[in-house]
């Protein structure tokens, strides 16, 4: 009788343990649904389009940006001696905006971007602990 209660104890928890990994895995995948747009345009596509617009070789991994409410990549292409960062729109695939840049331009701009993404993150966490106060 003893083993039959060790062996059913470790089965429940497993169970148990199986359908909150579920819910956590199906939750998760929700928040990352909503959080990530489908686009018609993919990274490889943006690509393509900066290429033959400007022949030269992408220096940087091709990024999805969210441009003042627009969701673009941004393609570094460098022809020749000038870099450029190209901006191709993510729903329609056409070019948005062209920058002619330096890598000290980029990354004052990283550094920039890296700052506002902290901050951010830093308010949201204040937020979400502001409402777990409030509960």
């Amino acid at each position: 009788m003893k083993r039959q209660i060790q062996t059913r104890v470790p089965i429940r928890a497993l169970a148990g343990g199986v359908g909150l990994l579920t819910t956590l895995g199906l939750a998760l995948s929700m928040a990352s649904a909503k959080s990530t747009p489908h686009f018609r345009v993919s990274a490889a596509q943006a690509t393509a389009t900066v290429l033959k617009k400007f022949p030269g070789h992408v220096t940087e991994k091709t990024r999805l940006e969210n441009e003042e409410g627009t969701w673009q990549y941004g393609v570094m292409v460098r022809s020749g001696r000038t870099m450029r960062e190209v901006m191709v729109d993510a729903k329609t695939g056409r070019i948005a905006n062209v920058e002619v840049t330096t890598p000290g331009k980029e990354q004052v701009e990283k550094k920039a971007d890296a700052a506002d993404a902290a901050k951010a993150e830093a308010a949201a966490r204040a937020k979400r602990n502001g409402a777990k106060a409030k509960k």
